[in-house]
């Protein structure tokens, strides 16, 4: 059975989907977005809001059991739950067989996709580290402001603005911890030498409610950040999309995978699995596909026949180590603080790469002290603990894909179906660039007051942080494989591609700030395009 419509359809409910979905209605296009939509159990959410309207003082017990992610003894918590809830990487009984080996990359089907468990920090690509890209920057630049001005930004002007301009509306600082207070104020006092050197810190930018607004509640800073926002201040997909469904102009059909698209010569024809397992087609004008990057990319290589076709992801690997201060701050586990990323370090040294260096700063949360107290054992109770964490502070710390590792995938038949495959690959400069990095930090440790302890180093493998694309990456003049700069693919003309799935490289800032303004790029062009075709045909 066939639904005919001359319908834009737009796959996936994340960052890259509502994006795109909001640039085509802006413009006067009727949109359903096609999802799978799995969302948070009914009990967890309900536990969840209630804790979030009072202080976590007066929580429940059971809020607290249900809400809380123990970190479990062996020292790293394989996903970050959100609400104690592993849904954002549940797979539907109709989701194609991915088969990780041992990655620790997943496809989310959640309403919202990776947005309902991301980090929330946001931060541009610079135009240097996307000169390869088909795109003028002053494009992204216009994408850029249009995103911004749909999220709530929490940051401040600092030494970062200049290379790294946040065009957003208005920005709300978040109250920062004592620890990062500590290292900001002597970042500052040495700010010459550390400009001189490439380095500038200053605060995080996030997509976060600094404070309540009419339509949202603002950060009470009770501290539970990395277990899910019990008042849902962290800025999720979702929260665009309920906005675009009430215009009437956006429609949302959840419980629906999109299989395969095919073209007609005037639109598409997309395949759909039902939560029931049976089948459907959709006929439409065009069809955007940002069903994440591991899924779009098995949409292409099924809709292209592409079987035991080898693409290759890229990724932007990061690496963590601890950074011990000179000067203690007291009584860090009291303090009501939010524990997401509260400063950015960013390293221009060409003796290191030609790209930009990105470090996040994390102060005290749980977690640490749950991993320390797993570290410690039985001397948990005579060790100075609280000592240790008031000095401890966390570096996650990225790189671009040319000094990365990457994922390898291919799409292979089997008797009943497929199965998508993938496996690292690592890359042979990705060690090198990790200890310059580490050289780097120690040789400007008086400018911070804080040390890095280069024994504690962890180097994640590719895909752990979901900085992941490029599976068929944009070119000037795309051939089979590759999408052209509106996310079309080779040989199609009605489907685009508008999620990290066609990023020529992935630069080592944040990732889904760059997803969203490229997908209301994409949604902007192609309505400007329509509205040329239709211009000529009236001529």
């Amino acid at each position: 059975m066939r639904q005919t419509s001359a319908m834009y359809y737009v796959v996936g409910s994340g960052p890259a989907g509502v994006a795109c979905a909001h640039a085509l209605a802006s413009e006067g296009h009727e949109v359903t977005i096609l999802d799978a939509g799995v969302t948070l159990e009914p009990q967890r959410e309900t536990l969840a809001r209630a804790a979030g309207g009072k202080p976590l003082a007066e929580w429940t017990g059971e809020e607290i059991k249900v809400l809380r992610t123990l970190v479990p003894k062996h020292g790293e918590v394989p996903f970050k739950l959100v609400h104690g809830s592993d849904y954002p990487y549940q797979r539907p009984v109709a989701a194609p067989d991915i088969r990780y080996g041992k990655l620790n990359i997943r496809a989310s089907y959640a309403k919202g996709g990776l947005s309902n468990a991301w980090g929330a920090a946001l931060f541009p690509y610079s135009a240097e580290d996307i000169c390869d890209w088909p795109v003028a920057y002053e494009e992204m630049a216009n994408s850029y402001a249009s995103v911004l001005s749909m999220l709530p930004v929490a940051g401040e002007e600092d030494d970062l603005s200049m290379q790294f301009p946040m065009p957003a509306q208005s920005m709300s600082p978040l109250r920062k911890s004592a620890q990062v207070r500590q290292l900001l104020e002597r970042s500052f006092n040495h700010r010459e030498r550390l400009l001189a050197g490439g380095i500038r810190v200053g605060g995080s930018r996030l997509a976060v409610n600094a404070s309540d607004r009419i339509d949202a509640k603002g950060c009470n800073y009770c501290g539970y950040c990395l277990h899910g926002c019990p008042r849902d201040s962290v800025y999720s997909s979702r929260h665009t999309l309920e906005r675009l469904l009430g215009t009437g102009r956006v429609h949302y059909r959840p419980n629906v995978l999109v299989r395969s698209v095919r073209e007609t010569e005037s639109g598409v024809i997309i395949e759909v699995a039902n939560q029931d397992g049976t089948r459907a087609e959709l006929s439409g004008g065009r069809v955007f596909i940002g069903a994440g990057t591991i899924n779009s990319t098995v949409i292409l290589l099924r809709s292209l026949g592409l079987y035991d076709h080898p693409v290759q992801f890229k990724d932007s690997q990061y690496f963590l180590f601890p950074m011990l201060q000179a000067k203690a701050a007291p009584d860090v586990a009291d303090e009501k603080l939010h524990t997401l990323t509260q400063a950015f370090i960013e390293i221009a040294d060409l003796a290191i790469s030609p790209y930009a260096l990105h470090l996040q700063v994390y102060s005290y949360n749980d977690h640490l002290e749950q991993l320390l107290d797993h570290k410690l054992g039985l001397l948990k109770t005579v060790f100075p603990k609280n000592l240790v964490l008031g000095r401890l502070l966390l570096v996650q710390a990225y790189l671009h894909s040319a000094h990365s590792g990457a994922i390898n995938g291919v799409l292979r038949r089997t008797s009943d179906g497929d199965f998508f495959d993938l496996s690292q690959s690592l890359n042979p400069q990705t060690a090198a660039k990790v200890s310059q990095v580490v050289d780097k930090l120690r040789a400007y440790s008086r400018c911070f007051g804080a040390f890095p302890v280069a024994p504690m180093l962890q180097v994640t493998e590719p895909g752990r942080g979901f900085h992941t694309g490029g599976s068929f990456p944009m070119a000037v003049h795309p051939k089979a494989g590759e999408t052209d700069a509106l996310g079309r693919p080779y040989g199609m003309a009605y489907t685009h591609v508008i999620d990290a799935t066609v990023f020529p490289s992935i630069p080592a800032t944040t990732i889904t700030l760059t997803v969203m303004a490229n997908a209301h790029r994409i949604g902007k062009a192609v309505t400007r395009l329509a509205s040329e075709n239709a211009c000529a045909l009236r001529v």
